[in-house]
C-alpha cells in the first residue's frame, strides 16, 4: 500500500514513483503560459480535471502543486513515455515551454479546507522503545533519507528536530544543514539526548545543540528557525496547543513546520493506533494554530508527511 493520500488524491499518473527524487524549488517559467498550453495544445484536459469539473480517466490534479516539486514534475512531463503509455512532452514542447507548464501545475493547490473540530483522540504514553527506533532496515521501510532529502534543507540552515529520541533524524538533518547550519535536538527524556549525541557523533558531525524540553515548552529561541522537524512525536504532545504556539513563535517568517506520522489509513505502519494519526486529525490540529498546509509528501509507504508554513 502506498501513502493514503497518493491513493486518495494521486498525482501525475505519468510516473507515480518519482515524488522522492526532485527537490528543486526554483520555477523558471510563466504560470499563464502554462495554463495554456495545458488547455489548449497540450492536450492535458482530455485525460485530467481541475476540481473534478468532469470525470476523467485520469486523476484529478486540483492539488498536484502540493504533491509534487518542480523537479518530480519536470521528470513526470518529460519522462512519461519510459513509465506508462502516456505521451512524453519532451517531443512536443521545448525545454522553455515545459518549465510553463511546470509552473502552472505548481499552481494547482485547492485542496479542501481543514474542519476544526475538538480533539478526541488519546495522547499516547512517550516511547522508550530504542530497539524500535534503531530497527535494522527501517530506511528502506520508511523511507527516511529521502523524506529529508525531499525537503531540500539549505547549507546554513537552522533546525529543530522535537522528539529527537536517539537522534535517528537529528544526524540526517545536521548533514544536509551542513558545517554552516545548526541543529537543535530537543527530547523531554534526557536518556534520549544522550543517545542522540552519541548517534551525531558517530556520524562525525559537530552541529547540534541538545536542548531537555519540558512537557509545555520545546524551550527554543522565538523567530530563529527555518524550520521544525516533528517525527512520530507529535501525537505523545501532553499539550499540544501550547508547544505547537510556542513552536510557531520558535520560525522565521516563511519557516516550515514538518509532521511526519505513521498513518491511521495504513494497515502496514508498524504502530498501535494509539500512535498512529489520520491526515484530517493532522490538519485539523496544526491548521488551526496559525499554519497553512504547503505540501504533502505522499510518496512515504505508511506515513503522513505535511509540510506547514506559518501563517
Amino acid at each position: 500500500m502506498r501513502s493514503a493520500m497518493r491513493m486518495a488524491a494521486a498525482g501525475l499518473v505519468y510516473v507515480s514513483t518519482i515524488g522522492a527524487q526532485g527537490v528543486g524549488t526554483g520555477v523558471a517559467g510563466n504560470p499563464a503560459a502554462g495554463k495554456a498550453l495545458f488547455e489548449g495544445s497540450g492536450g492535458c484536459l482530455t485525460c485530467h480535471s481541475i476540481e473534478n469539473r468532469e470525470r476523467k480517466r485520469g486523476p484529478d490534479l486540483s492539488w498536484i502543486g502540493m504533491l509534487r516539486t518542480p523537479d518530480s514534475l519536470r521528470h513526470s512531463l518529460v519522462d512519461a513515455g519510459k513509465h506508462s503509455q502516456a505521451p512524453s512532452f519532451a517531443s512536443r514542447f521545448s525545454a522553455v515551454e515545459i518549465d510553463h507548464l511546470v509552473a502552472y501545475l505548481r499552481t494547482l493547490r485547492s485542496i479542501p479546507p481543514s474542519e476544526p473540530r475538538e480533539r478526541t483522540r488519546s495522547i499516547a504514553p512517550t516511547s522508550e522503545n530504542v530497539e524500535f527506533f534503531n530497527r535494522t532496515g527501517r530506511d528502506a521501510e520508511e523511507q527516511s533519507d529521502a523524506l529529508v532529502k525531499s525537503l531540500a534543507i539549505r547549507e546554513g540552515a537552522r533546525v529543530a528536530d522535537i522528539g529527537a529520541g536517539t537522534g535517528y533524524f537529528t544526524w540526517r538533518l545536521a548533514q544536509h544543514a551542513g558545517p554552516t547550519g545548526r541543529v537543535i535536538a530537543v527530547d523531554i527524556q534526557q536518556s534520549m539526548l544522550d543517545r542522540a549525541a552519541e548517534t551525531v557523533k558517530q556520524h562525525g558531525l559537530v552541529n547540534v545543540d541538545y536542548v531537555l524540553g519540558r512537557g509545555s515548552d520545546p524551550r527554543l529561541p522565538q523567530r530563529s528557525l527555518d524550520m521544525v522537524f516533528i517525527a512520530y512525536s507529535y501525537h505523545e504532545f501532553t499539550e499540544p496547543e501550547t508547544i505547537m504556539e510556542a513552536i510557531r513563535r520558535s520560525l522565521k517568517p516563511g519557516g516550515r513546520l514538518v509532521i511526519v506520522e505513521y498513518a491511521k489509513e495504513s494497515k502496514l505502519a508498524p504502530a498501535s493506533s494509539l500512535h498512529k494519526m489520520s491526515f484530517d486529525e493532522i490538519r485539523s490540529e496544526i491548521e488551526p494554530i496559525g499554519f497553512d498546509l504547503d505540501r504533502i509528501l505522499d510518496f512515504l509507504p505508511m506515513q503522513h508527511g505535511l509540510v506547514f508554513t506559518v501563517r
